[in-house]
């Protein structure tokens, strides 16, 4: 059985910072980019539905020695056209 890499999806919101301490093992970065884009989606929905501002939030994806390997602004998971 082959392992898959831990990714690890923590959230900015300007100066906060929440850190995933457990982590997804997913098949690469491109799984990683999709997870993420898919949990921006959902938290955008709780975040529109309470009416709180939606400004700046994003994921910074991990490896497992706590590198940035990626970003996803929230704002990249929503279709404007």
């Amino acid at each position: 059985m082959v392992n898959m890499p831990r990714f690890f999806f923590n959230i900015r919101n300007g100066d906060d910072y929440i850190a995933d301490p457990d982590g997804t093992e997913l098949a690469d970065l491109d799984a990683a980019v999709e997870e993420a884009l898919t949990g921006a989606r959902e938290l955008l929905s709780e975040i529109v539905r309470l009416g709180k501002l939606v400004d700046g939030q994003s994921f910074e994806i991990t490896d497992e020695t706590g590198a940035v390997v990626w970003v996803v602004p929230f704002k990249d998971a929503v279709r404007f056209s």
